[in-house]
């Protein structure tokens, strides 16, 4: 009976401790998580193939606007896959055209990485569109929040926010 007692109160301490050492506490786990964003994050501008999902957009005139849409912009392999909103002033547009001028595929030219301030990465590339240089410069912070800024030759400005993740395989 004292060895079943003894066994019963040994076992008990053993899971007692092993149960203290895994709880974590709310700000253990949101570095954990900061980390493993900063350090993908890192990864993804290095390898230069990522995917930048736009959540909000903000054109130069109006109001900024939620997106309900999926909507992106892929790097990889030096091209890029533009499929975003516009709203705003065309200075020049093509007759009838009713799609958005933000919709495109191309190469990325002239990319460039520079440092920009607390950590910040500044990626920027040119592209052309069917009618259209279109430069984008996306701000990226060390957790993967993203800025867009897109501005063309024939087009107000217009900027979006959301953020940087994993170039998703799309099914054709």
């Amino acid at each position: 009976m004292k060895n079943l007692i003894l066994i019963t109160l040994l076992v008990f301490s053993v899971v007692f401790v092993n149960a203290q050492d895994q709880k974590k506490t709310k700000k253990e786990k949101k570095a954990e998580r900061e980390a493993q964003a900063i350090e993908q994050t890192k990864k993804l501008i290095e390898a230069q193939s990522w995917q930048f999902d736009a959540r909000q957009m903000i054109p130069a005139k109006g109001q900024s606007r939620s997106l309900t849409t999926s909507y992106n912009v892929v790097l990889k392999d030096n091209k890029v896959d533009s499929y975003l909103p516009y709203f705003g002033t065309a200075y020049s547009a093509p007759y009838g055209g009713t799609e958005s001028p933000m919709i495109f595929k191309s190469d990325a030219e002239n990319y460039s990485i520079t440092d920009g301030k607390k950590g910040n990465k500044i990626v920027k590339f040119n592209a052309k569109n069917k009618n259209d240089n279109v430069i984008y410069t996306f701000t990226i912070s060390t957790n993967g929040s993203t800025s867009l800024s897109v501005s063309s030759t024939n087009r107000q400005t217009i900027s979006y926010y959301g953020t940087l993740v994993p170039v998703e395989e799309k099914e054709e």
